[in-house]
């Protein structure tokens, strides 16, 4: 079964996000094949996207949480209070988040907090362009699975996805090509097999839209597709869950 993972970020607000929500919810009746789906509104509206949601198929993520319990951090969330608004998973690792000084010692961190609370995890990792055009994708991309997984024990409750977001292709419209994914989403199963971290999703994200999101979809590599921009717009998120649907 294939993922689609939505990321609505901060472009919608609380009722834009239900509003969006109940549209999913109508899109997939009468589907026979329903993918793995997985949205992800702004903190304000996860609560009332939780009580659209419901016994759906549909999960509810959050797009970030703290390091830490509990504790004077003015403006952060924790895992346990993602936990009471009905959160399921949560985004970690991110590039817009990394870029506000979040590291992988943080997202290592994280990723331990949320399994604890029960939640799954989404861990996001991607090369730089110059990381890229230095021929050291590969190499960069194990040492931020080593230092985020290591010490790192799921159980069989825990779901784990890591998504692969080179950060030259975010919001750039650039893909790389099928090939240079399934070679990064290859490696980064046989690392997470040899630490012990097992049935991880691998999904693709960077500039992820339905004109592209077939040769990605369709190859046996990917299981899914984290989408940012194409994920707001019911059109284009349904004709992604469809296309997910038939590659099933």
């Amino acid at each position: 079964m294939k993922t689609i993972i939505a990321n609505w970020k901060m472009e919608l607000g609380v009722r834009e996000s239900v509003a969006l929500a109940r549209g999913v919810l109508r899109g997939l009746r009468g589907m026979q094949d329903v993918p793995n789906i997985l949205v992800a509104p702004t903190f304000p509206a996860l609560f009332e996207v939780s009580k659209v949601l419901g016994r759906s198929r549909v999960q509810l993520a959050a797009q970030t949480v703290h390091t830490e319990e509990q504790g004077a951090y003015t403006g952060s969330v924790s895992a346990k209070v993602l936990k009471e608004v009905g959160v399921q998973a949560v985004i970690l690792g991110h590039s817009e988040t990394r870029a506000m000084g979040e590291t992988d010692e943080d997202v290592h961190q994280k990723v331990d907090l949320a399994l604890r609370h029960g939640l799954h995890v989404i861990v996001a990792v991607g090369e730089s362009m110059a990381t890229r055009e230095a021929g050291e994708t590969e190499g960069f991309i194990h040492d931020q699975i080593k230092t985020i997984f290591t010490g790192i024990h799921p159980t069989k409750r825990h779901t784990i996805y890591v998504a692969y977001e080179p950060l030259w292709a975010i919001g750039s419209g650039k893909v790389p090509s099928i090939q240079d994914v399934s070679s990064v989403h290859t490696a980064i199963k046989q690392q997470l097999d040899e630490l012990d971290i097992l049935d991880v999703s691998v999904l693709y994200g960077g500039s992820v839209i339905p004109e592209n999101a077939y040769e990605f979809l369709n190859h046996s590599s990917v299981d899914g597709v984290l989408v940012g921009g194409a994920s707001v717009r019911i059109k284009s998120l349904m004709e992604l869950i469809h296309l997910a649907s038939e590659l099933s």
